[in-house]
């Protein structure tokens, strides 16, 4: 083989390598186009990332299957840079009724009311009696009594000049610390009894029990003062326990009148009063006075 043909040969390779060399080298350029880095990496994360599908769809991307998690109310995709929490919507039923709430009528305002005039307080019904005022009475003065020191002490309280400190004593001073005149028995109270009706009655007081420890008791009669028949005979005793006055009812043996109580059992008598009142209370003959709910005694 001579040297002309050798460089023949030689050319033609040389050409063939060429257009070889610019075939690959156009189709090296063209796909190299198409890849954008947007920052630098080492090749084996460029190769891992070139591995990745590309998704075009930001709002819903692609998630494989056994990356999805169900009955929650979250998607957890894992990436190899970042963590993404994508939440699915639960699906609504169809045939799930849905209640919509019932629209409410806006509260009306509340009708102003007038205000209610302010009423007078009621003056209340003073309850007294002629009882009551006299057993005050004669309480007093017993304390005064057994308050002083001296015998001429108490003579002076009474109003004697002896030392005569007896039941006549007492009530002589009370009739004159109150006018000389027992104080009538009301009328309502009269009214009330079984058989004490149409009679003018006067309070007056009797000291039971023994002189070193008096206990008043009230009592009525028809006689206005000292003076007169009948001063302890009476049919009407006030227990201060029940706040009532107690008629005596006893029968008479031979008429229809009624027999009398004597106060003077009650004279030096300890603890008379006490067995008088547990009598009343027990024994059919003593009855107690009421006077109805629609009447009021009230001081005159």
């Amino acid at each position: 083989m001579n040297s002309r043909h050798t460089k023949k040969i030689i050319i033609a390779l040389g050409l063939i390598l060429l257009a070889l060399t610019v075939m690959f080298g156009f189709r090296f350029f063209g796909t190299a186009s198409d890849l954008v880095v947007s920052s630098p990496a080492t090749p084996q994360k460029l190769a891992q990332e070139a591995m990745l599908e590309t998704i075009s769809d930001e709002e819903t991307p692609l998630v494989s299957a056994d990356m999805i998690e169900e009955n929650i109310e979250g998607v957890i995709v894992e990436d190899i840079e970042t963590v993404q929490i994508i939440a699915v919507e639960t699906p609504v039923n169809e045939d799930t009724e849905i209640n919509e709430p019932e629209p409410q009528e806006p509260p009306q305002p509340e009708e102003p009311t007038e205000p209610e005039e302010p009423t007078e307080p009621e003056e209340p019904v003073v309850k007294t009696s002629t009882a009551i005022r006299l057993l005050e009475r004669a309480n007093a003065l017993l304390n005064e009594f057994y308050a002083c020191a001296t015998t001429e002490e108490k003579r002076t309280l009474l109003g004697i000049s002896n030392s005569n400190f007896s039941n006549d004593s007492f009530r002589a001073k009370l009739l004159s610390d109150i006018g000389g005149t027992w104080e009538l028995l009301e009328e309502e109270i009269v009214d009330a009894t079984q058989y004490q009706q149409d009679k003018t009655l006067f309070v007056q007081v009797f000291m039971s029990d023994l002189s070193s420890d008096f206990v008043p008791v009230i009592y009525s009669t028809q006689n206005s003062d000292l003076t007169g028949r009948n001063q302890w005979a009476t049919n009407l005793v006030y227990n201060d326990e029940t706040e009532l006055w107690t008629e005596y009812t006893q029968k008479h043996p031979y008429n229809d009148s009624r027999v009398s109580f004597g106060m003077t059992t009650l004279h030096n008598n300890e603890d008379g009063w006490e067995e008088l009142k547990e009598t009343m209370e027990t024994s059919p003959v003593w009855q107690e006075v009421i006077v109805p709910d629609s009447t009021e005694i009230v001081d005159p």
